[in-house]
């Protein structure tokens, strides 16, 4: 009569139950109602209760999630019964319940779990405004609801089933055993989401769980550096996030998001101004982090001739790139953002031909969606565009970047201020000194330091004095290959960009003093930009040397002033 699955209970375990589809055949329901029941039983009518405060939309995700939570789990499954009525007491209660849960029986598992992706998706997104104004109640209450006890791993029964296990005298754990503890160590809302991922139509999942990270390191980032938090979340009556279980939410997503957006699923494109949609590229260009669009004809100029521009796209989110690189075709390795732009206009003028071009340069890699930051998709894109271009262009001998040094101002500062507790005075000689009381003299060598830097604050001072640049410059390059490859934290370069590219098998290959003159380039790198180059022979043999030692491949252009 039934298509029954072939996993069945053991006899010792209680009676025997037929799972078909949405369907559960339970012979013994006495027996079910008394035995593992009573908790989800109680546990589903107190989240009916506390969802019923909330707005239509808070309500929905809560009720359907925790639904999602019973199909996801067979034992849940079996325990379907109407909550006892001494722990819904007003007769309405009673009714909505009977009523939500009657729906929830004959909406089927795709349609219940697309239900919940929709509706998250089209919640206001999370930002500080929107926290500070309760914008988003939707969402935080929902995250409540996801770091709540049931919906992790249950630390009591771990410790009481490790207890048990360890207290058995020479028995070995068997296999069977400790696959057991794996399972009890792997939280419900993790099982839940690859539930939702193979349940939802039209890859909606996926979808989901990029905006669920997104809106988690969001709320994370707000907790740790917001200055208001104690007017507002923190001092919510009704909000309880915590800061680790939010962090054990946002690394389970990203494990999860890692095997989904692997090389074999993601689709390369080239982006164009006459074939690429509207919306494909004002998305890049209103997200490019590098180096920001100053006008259209600049965003002309990136895809026009002498140029490529490339992104991956996932299946599920065909209309958003995920990550996108700008390449320039050169002749020879750039050594300033000017360089650049004349090399591209030598093209135009047809001076020069691209298909000619020996050299590919890397000058802007952006992650266009926060929800797939540490997600190694920047990797996977330089290495796709190099076979797009070798194809291309059989020209082709240099591949490189004409990279910032983010952060290098701040972390100057910060070693050379006296109050900060990362002060490092070693990193001048007293040649160093001598420069720097000769160019900002003061009575004291903090007072000449602070003059330094207050010096490079200003968006002017490469303009101000020929001689004062030019004297500064070893100090400044010296510095900054201090900082890019000595400067480590585990083990690893503290600056992010140098340990994307290293970490990627690229070799530290040249430091260019005044590169970047914008505002941007000076506030964050004092203008300073490094050439990574990829060298195609040694890439594979440079990035295992690095994950197994740490070991970076320096170039004279950098070695010069580690060795100053």
């Amino acid at each position: 009569m039934f298509m029954c699955s072939s996993r069945v209970l053991s006899p010792s375990r209680g009676p025997i139950f037929f799972v078909c589809r949405e369907t559960i055949v339970r012979q013994n329901y006495v027996y079910a109602c008394k035995s593992t029941s009573r908790y989800h039983k109680h546990n589903f009518a107190t989240h009916f209760r506390a969802a019923s405060t909330m707005n239509g939309d808070a309500k929905r995700l809560c009720l359907i999630f925790h639904e999602i939570g019973h199909r996801s789990d067979l034992v849940d499954r079996f325990s379907r019964s109407k909550p006892p009525d001494d722990v819904l007491t007003q007769e309405n209660d009673r009714q909505s319940l009977t009523d939500t849960t009657n729906l929830f029986t004959k909406t089927s598992t795709a349609n219940l779990t697309s239900d919940l992706c929709k509706t998250y998706l089209s919640l206001p997104h999370i930002s500080l405004s929107t926290w500070t104004n309760n914008a988003c109640t939707e969402k935080r209450l929902f995250l409540e609801l996801l770091l709540t006890n049931h919906f992790r791993a249950d630390d009591k029964v771990l410790a009481s089933t490790m207890t048990n296990i360890l207290s058995r005298e020479h028995v070995q754990i068997s296999d069977k055993s400790i696959r057991r503890i794996r399972e009890m160590c792997t939280p419900k809302y993790e099982r839940m989401f690859h539930y939702i991922l193979g349940s939802a139509h039209e890859d909606l999942g996926v979808a989901f769980l990029v905006q669920l990270r997104k809106d988690v390191r969001e709320v994370i980032h707000w907790l740790r550096f917001s200055e208001e938090k104690t007017e507002g979340l923190l001092q919510h009556e009704s909000t309880h996030l915590d800061l680790t279980k939010l962090r054990d939410v946002e690394r389970d997503i990203q494990t999860i998001l890692t095997s989904l957006f692997r090389p074999g699923v993601l689709n390369l494109q080239k982006i164009t101004y006459e074939k690429t949609p509207a919306s494909i590229i004002e998305q890049i260009a209103f997200k490019e982090a590098v180096h920001p669009l100053q006008s259209l004809n600049d965003l002309r100029t990136r895809l026009g001739p002498g140029r490529r521009c490339y992104a991956f796209f996932h299946p599920a989110l065909q209309d958003s790139p995920l990550v996108f690189v700008h390449v320039a075709l050169m002749q020879t390795m750039p050594q300033s953002m000017h360089d650049l732009q004349d090399g591209t206009q030598r093209i135009v003028d047809g001076i020069e031909v691209e298909s000619e071009a020996t050299c590919a340069t890397f000058y802007s890699i952006t992650n266009a969606n926060s929800g797939l930051v540490g997600v190694d998709l920047g990797n996977h894109l330089i290495k796709s565009v190099v076979r797009v271009l070798k194809n291309e262009i059989p020209s082709l001998q240099t591949f490189c970047t004409l990279s910032p040094i983010p952060n290098f101002l701040r972390w100057l500062e910060g070693r050379t201020s006296t109050s900060d507790k990362f002060m490092n005075m070693d990193l001048f000689t007293d040649d160093d000194m001598r420069t720097i009381e000769r160019l900002f003299p003061s009575d004291d060598t903090s007072s000449s330091l602070n003059a330094l830097i207050a010096f490079l604050k200003d968006p002017q001072w490469h303009l101000v004095s020929q001689d004062t640049t030019s004297n500064v410059k070893p100090l400044l390059l010296k510095l900054a290959a201090y900082y890019l490859y000595v400067e480590k934290h585990h083990g690893r370069p503290l600056c992010p960009v140098a340990k994307f590219h290293i970490r990627n098998g690229a070799e530290m290959f040249r430091l260019n003093y005044l590169s970047d003159t914008t505002a941007k380039g000076l506030r964050s790198s004092c203008g300073i930009m490094i050439n990574y180059r990829y060298s195609l022979e040694e890439l594979e043999e440079n990035r295992v040397n690095y994950e197994r030692t740490g070991s970076i491949v320096v170039r004279e252009g950098v070695n010069h002033w580690l060795a100053n």
